[in-house]
């Protein structure tokens, strides 16, 4: 069975100019939502096996959509903090653009990854699930959240402050127009779930904040007028 797992906060370099992104897939140690930990040694079989020194079929891919890949992977390795990577020179494809401006503008932060699970076992200290190997078929950026089956949760630790910031660099790319329709819709639905968290989080600090919140008021406004651009010239 196909699994997936989410991870906040992964890039570590982008070469906008050579198009190769740098980050990490997953970290070790952390109990995620699923109550899973991931141990050093997780990946070791499955990337001498099937990474870039091996048969090389692990795959990088955009929203785990496997009729959209960005390549393979140039280095897959694991390291004291998690899964490292970096990727190959990313394509010429609209969907490759956009995820490489996604990146630039620090809007997509977030990674992913495709397993099925070889062996595990359950912690009662820890109270979770050890992963101890598992078989690696695909890593992939992913937008907030944008596929159901892998949902983002990074919002619920993010500050107003962080929620503005990340606001404004959506409004950027949105304003530039040369975004494909998939990516803006995606973007709208991160604008969207950042005025929820900004009203859930004005709500669990008690601070009075209007509904929707100024900030993120603007955003919805923006995506209306864009959209009547849009069905104006196309």
């Amino acid at each position: 069975m196909l699994k997936y797992k989410d991870f906040v906060g992964s890039i570590e370099d982008v070469d906008r100019k050579n198009r190769v992104i740098t980050g990490y897939l997953t970290a070790f140690g952390n109990k995620d939502h699923d109550g899973d930990i991931g141990v050093k040694g997780m990946f070791e079989k499955t990337i001498g096996e099937r990474g870039p020194k091996g048969r090389n079929e692990i795959f990088f891919l955009n929203q785990h959509n496997w009729s959209q890949p960005h390549g393979k992977f140039a280095e897959l390795e694991e390291r004291e903090e998690g899964l490292y990577f970096v990727s190959n020179k990313m394509p010429n494809t609209t969907y490759s653009n956009d995820a490489v401006e996604l990146y630039a503008e620090g809007i997509v932060k977030e990674h992913s990854y495709g397993y099925s699970v070889m062996r595990e076992k359950f912690d009662r200290e820890a109270g979770a699930n050890m992963l101890l190997e598992v078989k690696l078929y695909e890593g992939s950026n992913v937008t907030l959240g944008a596929n159901p089956e892998t949902p983002f949760t990074g919002f619920k630790s993010l500050s107003f402050a962080e929620i503005k910031d990340r606001t404004k660099s959506i409004m950027k790319m949105l304003r530039n127009g040369t975004l494909t329709d998939d990516t803006f819709l995606l973007l709208e639905i991160a604008l969207k779930e950042m005025q929820v968290a900004s009203f859930e989080l004005g709500r669990k600090e008690q601070v009075v904040t209007p509904e929707p919140s100024l900030d993120t008021l603007e955003p919805m406004k923006l995506i209306e007028h864009i959209k009547e651009f849009r069905e104006l010239n196309y």
